[in-house]
C-alpha cells in the first residue's frame, strides 16, 4: 500500500512538472503596465519663470546696507579753522550759564568743562560740529544750528535750543 501510495505521488508530479506554460490554468503573468508619462505642471511655471528675467535690484545711491542712516560727517579740521576756544568742545559739554542784554543786544555767557567763562553774542561759532549761534533768548534759552549729513552724505541743517536751567529742559 505504501508502495502505492509513492508511485501514485511520481506519476502526479511527472505529469504535472512536465506541461507547457501555456497550459496551465492560474499561473498567468501579469501584463506589463503601460508607461504614464508624468508631467509635473508646477515646476514647469517655476523654470519658466527663472528663465524671463533674473530680479536686480538697481539701488545705486543706496551702496552698503550696513551703514548708519544717520551719520555726523566730522568736518576734518585744521588749527586755522578753530576761531575760538569754545569749537574744541561739543555742545552737550558746554554749559549755558547766564544771558546779558543790553540796548537791545544780547550776549550769552558760556562755561566749557575745565570752568573757564565766555561771553558770546549772536553768530559766534560754538561747538566742535561747526555749530553758529542763531538766536539768544531773553527768555533763558539760546538757538544753536549745526550742520548734520543723512545716510546719503546729504547735507542738513540741525537746530539745538539750549536751556539755562536743565530744569526747564523738560517742558
Amino acid at each position: 500500500m505504501r508502495a502505492w501510495l509513492i508511485l501514485s505521488m511520481i506519476i502526479l508530479l511527472v505529469f504535472t512538472a512536465c506541461q507547457k506554460e501555456g497550459a496551465r490554468k492560474g499561473s498567468g503573468t501579469v501584463p506589463a503596465a503601460r508607461k504614464v508619462k508624468v508631467e509635473d505642471r508646477e515646476l514647469k511655471a517655476w523654470e519658466k519663470m527663472l528663465d524671463e528675467e533674473t530680479y536686480h535690484t538697481r539701488l545705486k545711491a543706496y551702496n552698503n546696507p550696513f551703514k548708519p542712516f544717520f551719520v555726523k560727517k566730522k568736518p576734518v579740521r585744521t588749527v586755522s579753522h578753530i576761531s575760538s576756544p569754545l569749537q574744541k568742545w561739543s555742545l552737550k559739554e558746554l554749559r549755558f550759564t547766564g544771558v546779558i542784554c543790553k540796548r537791545g543786544r544780547c550776549w550769552a555767557l558760556i562755561e566749557d568743562p575745565t570752568g573757564k567763562g565766555y561771553m558770546v553774542a549772536q553768530g559766534a561759532r560754538i561747538g566742535s560740529e561747526g555749530g553758529v549761534i542763531i538766536k539768544i533768548s531773553r527768555k533763558g534759552y539760546l538757538l544753536v544750528q549745526e550742520k548734520v549729513y543723512d545716510f546719503l552724505g546729504q547735507e542738513h541743517l540741525k537746530k539745538y535750543k539750549i536751556y539755562l536751567r536743565p530744569t526747564e529742559e523738560s517742558s
